[in-house]
């Protein structure tokens, strides 16, 4: 039971400062209460822990759960509103999963080739973009992945940017897949067209 518990404070603790860094400034972030106790943390962490491991796992390789973001959000007009960037990118190539074991924590970096910019700033024609999981074959450790990427495939991606390396916002929510030429699917089944993606923009 020690050991149970020290791997759920950490994991808490872990939370706790990736949702300091990426979320605070949010506009989303100011209309929901923030989750200070430990026991509150746990009651939402174990669950999803428990979900995690019902997936699938390489043979012979050590799950390492994601850690679970306090304020994802199945709506994908969300993405809209939280992006500093949409684009629409190929995936080049994907590199090698890191694993960073003083945090235990799985992270893998995949090169875009930007084709659209629809919001923000880009004038390359490439971008990094990292994502949280991977399989890491030297230690033999394994974590579900964000996102779906297959090289040549094509995505709308809602990002933002720390320090020249680009985040999915909202987790996995944040990249709609392409279902045909320029249009795109969100997770919950919903279509995107050009036109439909500049008038989310607008209403922003």
């Amino acid at each position: 039971m020690k050991d149970n518990r020290e791997f759920l404070e950490g994991v808490y603790k872990k939370a706790e400062m990736l949702e300091r860094e990426r979320v605070e400034k949010s506009r989303i972030y100011k209309r929901y209460v923030k989750i200070s106790s430990m026991a509150a943390a746990i009651v939402i962490i174990v669950p999803l822990l428990l979900f995690k491991g019902q997936n699938s796992v390489p043979k012979g390789y050590t799950e390492i759960p994601q850690i679970a973001r306090m304020f994802t959000i199945d709506d994908p007009m969300i993405s809209f509103h939280e992006a500093d960037y949409i684009v629409v990118g190929e995936t080049k190539k994907i590199d090698k999963s890191q694993y960073v074991k003083e945090n235990n924590y799985i992270y893998t970096d995949i090169t875009i080739g930007i084709e659209k910019v629809f919001l923000g700033d880009i004038h390359k024609d490439e971008i990094i973009l990292r994502v949280r999981g991977g399989k890491v074959e030297k230690e033999k450790v394994f974590s579900q992945m964000e996102g779906e990427f297959k090289k040549g495939s094509k995505s709308l991606l809602f990002l933002q940017k720390e320090e020249g390396v680009y985040y999915l916002v909202n987790d996995g929510e944040g990249q709609f897949l392409e279902v045909e030429k320029d249009v795109f699917i969100d997770k919950q089944g919903n279509k995107y067209n050009i036109d439909d993606i500049k008038d989310n923009i607008d209403r922003r």
